[in-house]
């Protein structure tokens, strides 16, 4: 419940008073406090009362606006001063576990009708005020993130069991597994497994600009402290987002509006050796009866952890990281305004400066400086998002937005040999984001279960991958690769609400019946204009069980470097290939980029049940089915092109050309010709022409369950206890090309497990709150070398102890002390086979390399 009035609140922008506070427990309501309140502004008067009694009292802006306080004095409790502060007003006071919300006095009949629509939600999966969204929602708190030992946006969506750490993330090992790299130290959203490029990362709404070149969003670059919640809708969403959100899309809140300062300390390393972690964090900001602002400033270091640190990396060089040396700054602001009435200013704005340092040994060595390579990198990012809201007639208002984001990575490369270094690559990417998007939203007509509404808007943005990258062998400076590739996209879309029947209609067996549709068109110039449609469906037979359903389609463009790469040409001996071309004469070998891709498409649908039965108070169920065929996925159709005369591969291979067919392959491409073969290059006598260069070609098919359930039950004198758990079940397999063998993309080592899950338990009393929370891992299978093997799966389990000073007045009054365990009784990760000497023997994908970690973490408000 908590987490429902928080998503209310702030993206309504409703006034959050003390947020930065701890929340009390129940007991803390009845606890009585002095209060000497002169008459004052009622907004002012509740901002007191929270302050004073650490509690959130949650209100809209416009609800209290020129409202007059009557003096309050005397002993209250923070609900019975709140009271006496509205009465009279026409509002009134609900206690929602914990949490103080403040609203305008309904009917019974009305208040059901027009809760949550009429100050406005704006639910992640949908754009309608107030509006369901038709897919689940999973939300995360930063409270609740904090108290299950989460210090960062990275580790949380890793902990997502519907999310697959392969890919954009810092914890991989740094010699790369199942062909994942991760250049910048960042942290991407990988839903399903389908890849960062797949699933699409917001803050407060608004597009960022990509990370590196794999088209993925550095969800890491926003610190924890700066947050509100973050939403993740694992279903398909280009009909609300538009391209990349075929897997799903999270949208992270920041915190809007707090008074004072706030300041946390963190010390943590892991009791193997390694991630010595320090992290300062100061958050401030004020708010007043017509708007206010947050800022926050975040400093991280953590150093690298090597394999002489691991006893299960002893056939790794000593001095090869496993998980690299990390340094980060990161500055967050949010603010609003009311300009007048009608009108209100918003900004967001980040900036996020990195630095990573990595040791690669690719052989038994004594170091990387002696036979290896030292990777370092500096990434800088920064955004900058304003907006015009404007309230229009018939509760109709519109939003003017834009933004303006680069993203800069800077990458060193020194490669050594015998001591000596004879290669360094200095690639640096740059990625720059320009948007604009004018959006309206309100009501139509009036329906038996309520108004229905629609949300219309368009908008054009633009991105731009920069690649500047040189090599310098021997002193000579040369370049590799110069890219620069932009993208502009123009966008509208509109979205349905259409509230058919509400409890209040009395329909046998239909308590509420909502239907939901939403249409977008993009036009990518130079690529394709795609039109994605989504339907969605909420039935309620009856007080305390939900049904939900929903079908649409997704789609992905190809991103910049995919089309913008260089295509080359290599005349390649027939001997390189098994079995050999039939004609004993040199293959020209066509690979790499290709500015005719088409956009990758989906089809997804979803179905879901949540239950929150009336007899058992606190308990939330919901178990929902999920379904993607993901066609048109761009890749190079043979994965090792010396298998490349199989037979199946036989759509890709152009037998005897003649000389002009080669001639014109080779005019085709953009990048260079290159002849590998000892004899002179001759058009008329090549074998074979093998296009191996990335196409719209393959097809993965997705299915499986989520599951997820939460309790709270408040013991009385004994405190209040929290349950909350979920799971995910996923089969995925995938045609690489027409013809083959399907592969499976779940369940194998390097790829996302059938099953994981995650469960935890909180305990609190007074000022002391204690959590342990367990992560299942499941099997996999090694399918590497032959025999297949299992890989075992793993569980770890974290603990949280969180004790807040009682002192009122004084140094150490809102201090609060936290002390956390994660993989408490240090697992260690699965061992896999080697399939070379210097192999990691661990799937760092998804088992983490860590082992104990224990940190402590000081936090004050002043």
């Amino acid at each position: 419940m908590m987490m429902k009035i928080a998503m209310w609140a702030f993206s309504s922008a409703m006034a959050i008073v003390a947020a930065t506070a701890p929340i009390p427990t129940i007991a803390a309501l009845n606890q009585g406090e002095e209060f000497h309140l002169d008459r004052q502004d009622l907004a002012d008067a509740l901002a007191l009362v929270g302050r004073s009694t650490n509690y959130e009292i949650i209100f809209q802006p416009r609800s209290v606006k020129g409202r007059q306080a009557p003096p309050l004095r005397g002993t209250y409790t923070a609900i019975e001063a709140v009271e006496a502060l509205i009465k009279g007003t026409g509002l009134e006071a609900v206690d929602r576990d914990g949490a103080i919300l403040i609203r305008e006095r309904f009917s019974e009949t009305t208040s059901e009708k027009t809760e949550g629509r009429e100050i406005g939600i704006i639910v992640t999966g949908t754009r309608i005020r107030g509006g369901p969204s038709t897919s689940p929602v999973t939300t995360i708190s930063r409270q609740e993130a904090l108290a299950a030992g989460q210090t960062d946006l990275g580790q949380i969506i890793r902990d997502l069991p519907q999310n697959f750490a392969g890919g954009q993330n810092p914890t991989l090992s740094a010699a790369g597994q199942g062909g994942f790299t991760n250049v910048s130290g960042s942290s991407a959203l990988n839903l399903r497994g389908l890849g960062p490029d797949a699933s699409l990362t917001l803050i407060n709404g608004h597009r960022v600009a990509f990370d590196a070149i794999s088209q993925g969003i550095d969800i890491s670059s926003i610190p924890l402290a700066a947050i509100e919640r973050i939403d993740v809708v694992a279903d398909g969403a280009s009909a609300l987002y538009g391209s990349d959100a075929v897997a799903g899309v999270a949208n992270i809140t920041l915190r809007r509006d707090i008074d004072g300062v706030v300041t946390s300390a963190r010390l943590g390393a892991a009791t193997d050796g390694g991630s010595v972690t320090q992290q300062y964090n100061i958050v401030a900001g004020s708010s007043w009866r017509t708007g206010g602002f947050m800022v926050a400033a975040d400093y991280q270091d953590s150093s690298q952890i090597t394999a002489r640190q691991r006893s299960y990396t002893g056939n790794v060089a000593p001095d090869a990281t496993l998980i690299p040396a990390q340094d980060q700054i990161s500055l967050v602001m949010a603010g609003h305004q009311a300009i007048s009435d009608a009108i209100g200013f918003e900004l967001d704005g980040h900036y996020m400066h990195r630095s990573t340092s990595r040791c690669l040994i690719a052989v038994v060595a004594s170091s990387c400086y002696a036979q290896g390579s030292v990777v370092e990198s500096t990434a800088d990012s920064w955004s900058l998002s304003p907006a015009l809201k404007v309230e229009l007639a018939a509760d109709w208002n519109a939003r003017l937005s834009g933004t303006y984001s680069k993203s800069d990575t800077e990458i060193v490369t020194s490669v050594f040999s015998a001591g000596t270094e004879t290669y360094r690559a200095l690639p640096n990417y740059s990625n720059e984001l320009k948007a604009i998007e004018l959006g309206a939203e309100g009501p139509l007509f009036s329906l038996p279960g309520g108004e229905a509404r629609l949300a219309v808007g368009a908008g054009y943005r633009s991105n731009t991958l920069t690649i500047d990258s040189r090599a310098v062998v021997g002193g000579i400076e040369a370049a590799t690769e110069a890219l620069s590739e932009t993208r502009d996209v123009a966008f509208g879309y509109g979205e349905l609400f259409l509230p058919l029947v509400a409890p209040t209609n009395g329909i046998r067996f239909i308590s509420k019946l909502d239907v939901i549709g939403a249409l977008r068109c993009e036009d990518h110039h130079g690529v394709d204009r795609v039109t994605t449609p989504k339907l969605g469906l909420v039935y309620s037979p009856y007080e305390g069980i939900e049904f939900k359903g929903s079908w649409g389609k997704t789609f992905k463009a190809p991103n910049l470097y995919q089309t913008g790469q260089l295509t080359n040409a290599q005349l390649v001996p027939n001997t390189r290939y098994n079995p050999t071309p039939p004609a004993n004469l040199p293959v020209l070998y066509l690979f790499g980029g290709n500015p005719d891709l088409a956009p990758e498409r989906a089809t997804t649908w979803t179905a879901s049940v949540a239950i929150t039965p009336t007899f058992l108070d606190g308990f939330k169920a919901e178990i929902g089915y999920f379904n993607i065929r993901y066609r048109n996925r761009i890749a190079s159709p043979v994965a090792s092109s010396g298998r490349a005369f199989q037979p199946v591969y036989s759509d890709f291979i152009q037998a005897n050309p003649g000389a002009l067919d080669v001639l014109s392959a080779i005019d085709g491409i953009t990048g260079v010709f290159t002849n590998l073969t000892t004899g002179t290059f001759d058009p008329a006598a090549v074998s074979a022409i093998f296009r191996n260069y990335l196409q719209n070609i393959s097809v993965q098919r997705l299915e499986g369950v989520d599951f997820s359930a939460s309790y709270r039950r408040d013991l009385g004198p004994y405190g209040q206890l929290s349950l909350k758990g979920s799971a995910s079940y996923l089969d995925s397999i995938r045609e690489i090309a027409p013809g083959l063998p399907l592969v499976e993309q779940a369940g194998i080592i390097f790829t996302l497990p059938h099953w994981r899950g995650r469960l935890g338990a909180s305990w609190q009393r007074d000022n002391v709150t204690l959590s342990a929370i367990g992560t299942y891992v499941g099997k996999t299978r090694d399918n590497r070398l032959s025999p297949t093997v299992k890989v075992s799966s793993f569980t770890t389990l974290d603990t949280v102890a969180t004790i807040r000073s009682g002192a009122q007045r004084g140094l150490f009054a809102d201090v609060e002390w936290q002390v956390g365990i994660q993989n408490l009784f240090n697992a260690k990760p699965p061992s896999i086979r080697a399939t070379y000497a210097a192999e990691v023997q661990a799937d760092s994908t998804n088992h983490s390399l860590y082992g104990r970690f224990v940190n402590f973490t000081l936090t004050k408000k002043w």
